[in-house]
């Protein structure tokens, strides 16, 4: 059965984007991917050590999962546009645009900003738009009468009818023209805030939605206020179910719903993820050709439904002013003056046609008829296109059956708990000890304060910026690992890493040297700590990388001596100027192929490689395989 679509409320959007700041506020990008199969983005962000994963549906939903969701291996060319510019951007907030279904994130770094736009609505995208609301990547071109959406061009928020009674003196008085209209029709549509809040309002004000809106209005922004005070204040998301299987989804609780099964959850992500969880994710089987044709015939469906409705538009003023129209006619065949409220733009004496402007509308009418006439005829060619609309229609059913005759559907599965050491750069020395680094400021405090005891030996490259590294619980490494460590600490310092450098010299301590406590007068900030006492060098320590797989699928990493001793095929990475995910994705096809390992082992293996490469680039060499009975 195919799920159906969310309907998440502008009250929704509200809380959820509260949860979303609240969440990723300071938090880097990362990664990001997308599922055209599915429909769906995967955004990675990490803070204080710390990965979390934002699933973005656009025109539906968006949440933080704790659910792995597939993604291809190989990215499309826009998403890798995308990531270009966003990797390594911090999140300065998260907010909703105008009370409406649009999630605003604000990203930055140095001097650059940047805003990414989520659109819940209808035919929603995701967009991303610099400082000064340029366009830099959009998921979907579009272009709907007043709005364009291409690279390069303004964004123009979606229309949308949304109201915001916290902000809006004077509606009262503006809306008492509908009073005549039905209660339900007027919140749910003119109001914007659609079926479910509607129910959801006329239950708690004790009214049948078909009733009239005379009178009730003052309740009805009473009651919208109390909705959005109780989201603001303590909302209460839950999921709401029917025979087992999630219906709704709502950030506070909804008496029109209250005899449903429910399950209160601590955030409304947190009931999205299980939502579709559950129902998964359907997507059409490929077939391009069908695809393609379903989506221009669409296109062309909307353009002539829209020549339509303008004809029928243009007749009916025409046939309403009559005489203005004749008038005008008249004094375009004799070369006179157009009548007041008119404008002559253009005569085409040889074609016989002349065009008018009247009330910001033009026209564009025969010579040699009357004005009845030239509306008859508009109105004749508006039914002439209708004909062509119903063969339209049949096709569009045609395709629309064929293109969902054979579905797949997709459920995320449960992310495996990460273990405590994995918040961390993590790699296993030759003896077996587990070696340690910090992945940024938060991490390198984390590393220091909870993992290094007063006997432990900590590195740290002599270069600003650089990672504390450790290898845990040991107090006498070996000499290999000492040069393991160090060089994790080289190449770890991302800036040397993304500036070339050859080499940098690394020393290592005992804990009991290393402090929080900075000089009278001076300030550590974090993940800062200030050495005390004699240092121990380890000179010139190569930024060079080796990383290779074993025959059963482990991926190894560091020094040559050890990757060789445990991989038949292995390849050396070094800075370089060359994007690390798409070399990571290289790399690991190649290991793939040359190792003959199932073609579902691609993603993962992929995803550990990238997260081994230091900093954005880098230079892959490979190597060839080594036979097996050369491996130790």
């Amino acid at each position: 059965m195919k799920p159906s679509k969310i309907s998440l409320s502008s009250i929704d959007y509200l809380v959820l984007s509260r949860e979303l700041s609240k969440e990723l506020q300071g938090a880097w990008v990362d990664n990001v991917y997308s599922n055209p199969d599915y429909g769906y983005y995967l955004m990675v962000f990490r803070s204080g050590g710390v990965v979390k994963k934002l699933v973005i549906i656009p025109g539906e939903s968006l949440f933080l999962t704790r659910r792995d969701y597939p993604v291809p291996s190989t990215p499309e060319s826009s998403v890798l546009q995308l990531r270009r510019v966003v990797c390594n951007l911090r999140v300065e907030s998260v907010d909703q645009h105008d009370f409406d279904r649009i999630i605003i994130m604000s990203l930055s770094r140095g001097g650059f900003k940047a805003r990414l736009i989520v659109e819940g609505l209808r035919r929603g995208v995701i967009a991303l738009v610099s400082e000064d609301w340029r366009i830099l990547f959009t998921s979907q071109r579009i272009e709907l009468g007043a709005r364009s959406l291409r690279e390069g061009e303004k964004y123009v928020f979606p229309p949308s009818n949304i109201f915001d009674p916290t902000g809006a003196p004077g509606s009262l008085e503006a809306l008492q023209k509908y009073s005549s209209e039905k209660l339900g029709r007027l919140i749910a549509g003119r109001l914007g805030f659609g079926s479910k809040t509607m129910s959801e309002i006329c239950r708690r004000m004790g009214l049948d939605p078909d009733s009239s809106v005379e009178g009730k209005l003052p309740l009805v922004f009473e009651t919208i206020r109390m909705l959005i005070k109780e989201a603001e204040v303590s909302p209460k998301p839950r999921i709401y179910y029917r025979e087992g299987r999630p219906v709704e989804v709502s950030a506070i609780r909804l008496l029109s719903l209250e005899s449903m099964e429910q399950k209160e959850v601590e955030t409304v992500s947190e009931a999205l993820d299980e939502y579709y969880a559950t129902l998964g994710f359907e997507a059409v089987a490929k077939d391009e050709k069908s695809s393609l044709e379903l989506g221009r015939l669409v296109r062309i469906r909307e353009n002539l439904a829209s020549e339509v409705e303008t004809l029928r538009n243009k007749a009916r003023m025409i046939m309403e002013n009559l005489p203005g129209f004749q008038a005008v006619l008249d004094a375009a065949r004799n070369r006179g003056e157009a009548p007041a409220g008119f404008k002559i733009l253009e005569t085409d004496y040889g074609r016989r046609t002349v065009k008018i402007l009247f009330n910001d509308s033009e026209f564009k009418l025969s010579l040699d008829s009357s004005a009845a006439s030239n509306a008859s005829s508009m109105f004749e060619e508006a039914k002439k296109i209708e004909k062509h609309l119903s063969e339209i229609d049949g096709k569009i059913l045609l395709l629309k059956e064929k293109t969902s005759a054979e579905r797949r559907r997709m459920v995320p599965e449960r992310r495996v708990e990460r273990k405590w050491f994995e918040k961390f750069r993590w790699n296993i020395s030759v003896n077996g000890n587990l070696i340690l680094a910090g992945r940024d400021a938060g991490t390198n405090e984390l590393l220091v304060k909870k993992h290094v005891s007063d006997r432990s030996i900590v590195f740290h490259a002599d270069f600003t910026g650089a990672p504390f590294v450790t290898i845990h619980n040991v107090e006498t490494p070996s000499e290999e690992e000492l040069e393991e460590a160090a060089l994790m600490a080289a190449c770890y310092t991302t800036r040397a890493w993304e500036n070339k450098y050859a080499s940098l010299d690394v020393y290592w301590v005992r804990g009991s040297q290393v402090s929080k406590q900075a000089p009278p007068g001076q300030y550590l900030p974090k993940g800062a700590f200030m050495i005390r006492g004699d240092k121990n060098f380890i000179r010139n320590v190569e930024l060079k990388l080796w990383i290779g797989v074993s025959d059963d699928g482990e991926v190894a990493y560091g020094s040559l001596s050890k990757v060789k001793a445990r991989c038949r095929k292995y390849a050396m990475v070094l800075p370089g100027d060359k994007d690390k995910n798409r070399e990571a994705a290289l790399l690991a096809k190649r290991f793939l192929k040359d190792m003959s390992l199932p073609r579902e082992a691609l993603p993962g293996l992929l995803e550990r490689i990238r997260s081994i490469i230091p900093g954005r680039h880098c230079e892959v060499h490979y190597m060839p395989p080594v036979p097996p009975e050369q491996v130790k």
